[in-house]
């Protein structure tokens, strides 16, 4: 990463942005190069990411061959403009935010007993209220599901972390950060004003 100022490499960042991040973005590329870039529900199981979809068509095709990929998750937060720092001046305008950048090789789940607990992850992150029979391989309500439905998991073997929340800039702007953010008071300010203010710590 060519700002290492924003490099993070805490295994609880990856766990945070997995736990939180709704849509993940899976990059292949395609049979002639070109690259494509997948939107996915997903779940992590330790660091191995884990998300479902049909046993055909071109995503099928290429993962089915054990294809290297990425996967990146981010973790939008407030929108900075420019005149809080510099009232004449657009290049202050940012955008802060968390991401996990995660590489790795891609497979077709086989195994029942896999399938059940990625799609059981699935669950648990986007219906955490549960209500629903929990899904197990060796439930027959669920066996012709199991088999019908494609999983794939993406063994991560390495990933990048970014966390871009001002640290780059003096104390005094920063400051005036926090104080623009508690003013202004939409939903994220709140939280970007914490996560600036950990940086003066």
């Amino acid at each position: 990463m060519r700002r290492q100022e924003l490099a993070c490499d805490d295994p609880a960042l990856f766990r945070e942005a997995a736990d939180r991040c709704e849509v993940g973005y899976l990059g292949l590329a395609t049979a002639d190069g070109t690259p494509r870039v997948v939107p996915l529900n997903f779940a992590a199981l330790d660091t191995t990411i884990y998300f479902h979809g049909a046993l055909a068509g071109e995503k099928y095709d290429l993962l089915r061959g054990g294809a290297r990929a990425s996967f990146l998750m981010a973790l939008p937060y407030s929108l900075i403009p420019s005149y809080w720092t510099a009232p004449q001046h657009a290049c202050p305008a940012t955008h802060y935010f968390k991401s996990v950048d995660a590489r790795g090789r891609c497979t077709v789940v086989e195994d029942l007993g896999e399938k059940a607990r990625a799609l059981q992850a699935l669950m648990l992150k986007y219906q955490p209220e549960g209500r629903h029979r929990p899904i197990d391989a060796d439930d027959p309500t669920y066996l012709k599901p199991l088999r019908g439905v494609g999983v794939f998991r993406l063994a991560v073997e390495s990933w990048t972390g970014k966390v871009k929340f001002g640290v780059n800039e003096p104390e005094r702007i920063r400051r005036l950060l926090i104080a623009g953010l508690r003013e202004r008071g939409r939903p994220l300010d709140l939280a970007t004003a914490l996560e600036i203010e950990r940086t003066l710590d």
